[in-house]
């Protein structure tokens, strides 16, 4: 019986601490959920102070600018309509122009094709961008140290 109970108490301790283990990954889990989300919620501010313009907030200008810059090149005005994935290809050309109208985007003669068109950052926007993701990068390295 004495066996037993000693047994029993020592299952009964490896739980608690089992327990205890648990709940801490538990709470470690959801502060760094709560730092995640606290380092989304700044860099959608640091997205629209970066963008700087109402009009152009557009998530699709988002998916627009980020692949053009991971691209690394420039890409074919039909290839860059189709970053905007969320879009008709007709809303997509609106917004294209209205980033080259804003000169945020360049449009480039394409040296293989001279009816097509290249389609580029300005050099000011690729460096905003490459701005934007290093203070990205530091909001969340911060928020899960």
């Amino acid at each position: 019986m004495f066996i037993y109970c000693r047994f029993y108490v020592h299952i009964e301790q490896n739980r608690g601490r089992e327990n205890m283990k648990k709940t801490v990954k538990s709470t470690e889990r959801h502060r760094n959920r709560q730092q995640f989300v606290q380092a989304l919620n700044s860099m959608d501010g640091a997205w629209v102070r970066f963008l700087q313009d109402k009009d152009i907030l557009d998530i699709n200008y988002s998916d627009l600018y980020t692949g053009l810059w991971s691209a690394g090149e420039p890409l074919r005005k039909q290839e860059a309509l189709l970053l905007m994935r969320h879009l008709s290809l007709q809303t997509a050309k609106k917004y294209l122009d209205n980033a080259i109208a804003k000169g945020l985007l360049v449009e480039l003669a394409d040296p293989s094709d001279g009816r097509a068109k290249l389609i580029a950052l300005s050099p000011e926007l690729k460096r905003r961008l490459e701005d934007f993701f290093d203070h990205a990068i530091e909001l969340f390295r911060k928020a899960l140290q």
